[in-house]
């Protein structure tokens, strides 16, 4: 997939009217604060959905709203996209009509790589399944569902467990219920990342890479809350069910976000995007953007290499950084405007 033309009002510090990237792979330049990190998650939550941070984050300071449109070219077609932010809420529209996530799934979309993937494999377990969750909801709808299905339930409870639990029967049912479809999604998914990963892990310079999936009610989520039930009621939460599953990433087999060197940890972050890219190019038969931002912070020459030989086999990669490699195509940012050679 091809992004062929981008625009945007009063997304954060961005103050281009358009920016045209080239087909290939081609860099974004500039120094700090210039507006490079927010240009690439500009495109990819208009791509994707994706957003870091609250609405409030997203909008220019002192305005109501902000507003991102794009064209992408496709095996399928040219496809129109726009996205308006307000503080009460997002709104999609394909193709001039009115559409949710469920519509951008139809798309190749983007992949971001950015220097905070590494906090995945070194931070917390909710980053840890946030990740898996996130990636899960890209190929499949109905998993996005069943997590939105799953959370209202497991408030409810909660909220119950707080009052002295009683009538939970009902919501243990129901949280039953999503909860097993949820865990069997999971599993299934990793069966089929995990090939991909090794592979992208090794073309890196990785060794030993491994997943595994630590699930609190691994032999029925009923039965993990009967075991529990005296214990939630003390606590007033629930205590077991796939919001408290953590996904492990395994070095040599052991936990990274234990034992992973920094480089180490980089390395596998990265794999884990582009396996993510791979995965993606699979399900829709061709490539979704490669979107690079700050490229080759905490990477090797090595790994760099690699890197581009990659973005450089896609139709289309857009990298930013203070520096481009030789011989790619720059576009300067500068107080939130890009400049491209021949506008």
């Amino acid at each position: 997939m091809r992004l062929l033309l981008f625009r945007q009002r009063n997304f954060r510090n961005l103050a281009l009217a358009a920016y045209r990237p080239p087909p290939g792979l081609s860099a974004v330049v500039g120094g700090n604060a210039q507006g490079k990190t927010n240009l690439l998650k500009g495109i990819h939550l208009l791509l994707t959905g994706e957003m870091e941070g609250s609405l409030q984050d997203q909008i220019r300071f002192g305005e109501g709203e902000a507003w991102l449109w794009g064209e992408v070219e496709t095996a399928l077609g040219v496809f129109r996209l726009e996205a308006t932010l307000t503080l009460e809420g997002r709104t999609f529209r394909l193709n001039g009509k009115p559409t949710g996530l469920k519509g951008l799934l139809e798309l190749p979309g983007s992949v971001l790589l950015s220097p905070e993937d590494v906090e995945v494999v070194l931070g917390s377990r909710e980053a840890r399944r946030g990740f898996l969750d996130r990636l899960i909801a890209r190929f499949s709808a109905r998993y996005g569902g069943l997590l939105s299905a799953y959370e209202k339930v497991l408030r409810q409870r909660n909220a119950l467990l707080r009052q002295g639990g009683n009538g939970l029967s009902a919501w243990d049912q129901a949280l039953a219920r999503y909860g097993e479809e949820i865990m069997a999604y999971r599993r299934r998914f990793l069966a089929r990342f995990l090939p991909i990963l090794e592979e992208v892990h090794a073309a890196l310079g990785g060794k030993g890479v491994g997943l595994q999936l630590e699930e609190t009610a691994e032999a029925g989520v009923l039965e993990a809350l009967k075991a529990t039930a005296k214990e939630e009621r003390e606590r007033g939460q629930t205590l077991v069910g796939p919001h408290r599953d953590d996904l492990l990433f395994l070095l040599a087999g052991r936990p990274a976000h234990r034992f992973a060197s920094r480089g180490e940890a980089k390395t596998l972050a990265l794999a884990l995007r582009l396996a993510e890219h791979r995965l993606l190019w699979q399900h829709h038969e061709e490539p979704p953007l490669l979107l690079l931002d700050e490229w080759s912070e905490e990477l090797d020459e090595a790994r760099q290499k690699a890197l581009l030989a990659y973005a450089r086999g896609l139709p289309q990669a857009i990298l930013a950084g203070l520096s481009a490699p030789e011989g790619v195509p720059v576009c300067w940012m500068e107080g939130g405007v890009v400049l491209c050679p021949g506008g």
